[in-house]
């Protein structure tokens, strides 16, 4: 089963290619962006985003194909890419990632008992999902340690065939959690030994790694995000989804008392849910302690946030900015656009640095 992934899910480390290309598919929007490999290190060649439909993606689940494949059809037709071959990304509750000590006397069998283990940490019957693993050490014992990653399939088949029918080929799939520990660790070295914490807060989801010595050591997924607070403004304001967007986002100028209000009760809301989420990590763990937190995604963006996370869990926080070790042409990116771009880009660009690997 794990030869007709094709490299899927294979790997989370840097690259060498010319042009890479990253695309995430979010509830909310889609983003696309292109690097290219130079002597120098990575450039940022283009960059896009455009708003899906409401309710076309709920869950992680790709409910409406067709608005889906259109919206992506208006991105390529802004943005001029210089190849059609993408890195794309999954996430939610079909993903499945579990990391297993075996013994393995033959390291021959290796996948054949990854798979055969597998199966008892499958919420899905073993013929719904496509499986694949990474082995991150093996022992002079025969113990293995691997990470089991395991879609269900026909989640995957929706993102793929989005991707096609647009004209698109995706020739590697990834997870959101590897994305953004490619993002991080490329702009953000770590001592060894040290371990950091990621967090992608986006629409309908946060997304938490703990990052140590290159491997994800933690993962959780939690169905908190910024449309939480769309909501919460929504409800307050008796406003319309769109004219509550509108203010969280500031797009209507200066942003009311009462919404600045609410922001600041979802900040302390996710710097709570974070904190627990640590806590649990730090009492099952003997894993070096944190360093660290990196903010990404939309939510990111929402005032004091940052000092929210940083007052619950008591570690310097901060906001990811992927362009740290990605240049770019001043003529064409403003540093003001660069600046607010960043915190949505950290999975497109670790997407891109994912599809650079190797090639």
């Amino acid at each position: 089963m794990g030869g007709a992934l094709s490299g899927i899910f294979k790997g989370w480390g840097g690259g060498g290619a010319k042009s890479a290309i990253g695309l995430s598919i979010g509830s909310s929007s889609i983003k696309l962006i292109e690097l290219k490999k130079g002597k120098s290190g990575w450039k940022l060649l283009h960059f896009g985003m455009v708003a899906l439909p409401q309710d076309c993606i709920v869950n992680r689940e790709i409910v409406n194909p067709v608005a889906v494949t259109e919206s992506l059809k208006t991105l390529l037709s802004q943005v001029k890419l210089q190849s059609r071959q993408v890195c794309i990304s999954l996430s939610g509750n079909s993903v499945i990632l579990k990391r297993m000590q075996l013994e393995v006397p033959n390291m021959k069998e290796l996948q054949d008992q990854v798979f055969w283990e597998a199966e008892q940490y499958l919420p899905f019957d073993v013929s719904e999902v496509v499986m694949d693993y990474q082995l991150l050490s093996k022992g002079k014992d025969g113990n293995a340690d691997v990470l089991l990653i395991a879609v269900k399939r026909t989640i995957l088949d929706s993102y793929m065939a989005c991707v096609e029918d647009a004209g698109l080929e995706p020739g590697v799939v990834d997870l959101d959690f590897f994305a953004l520990q490619n993002a991080f660790e490329a702009n953000y070295p770590l001592q060894a030994g040290e371990s950091a914490v990621v967090v992608d807060i986006g629409a309908t989801a946060m997304k938490l790694v703990v990052v140590k010595d290159g491997v994800p050591v933690f993962t959780k997924d939690s169905a908190l995000g910024g449309q939480n607070l769309t909501a919460e403004i929504q409800k307050h304001l008796r406003v319309s989804f769109a004219d509550a967007e509108a203010l969280k986002t500031g797009a209507g100028g200066a942003v009311p008392q009462e919404v600045s209000d609410l922001m600041n009760v979802m900040s302390e809301n996710l710097g709570r849910e974070i904190k627990r989420t640590l806590d649990f990590y730090m009492a099952s763990s003997s894993g070096a302690p944190i360093t660290y937190v990196i903010l990404a995604g939309g939510a990111a963006k929402i005032p004091g946030l940052s000092r929210a996370v940083e007052d619950a869990v008591q570690l310097p926080t901060q906001v990811m900015n992927p362009f740290n070790a990605v240049s770019y042409d001043p003529a064409i990116f403003t540093q003001e656009y660069v600046n607010s771009i960043g915190p949505i880009a950290a999975v497109p660009v670790g997407l891109a640095l994912r599809a650079g690997m190797g090639k």
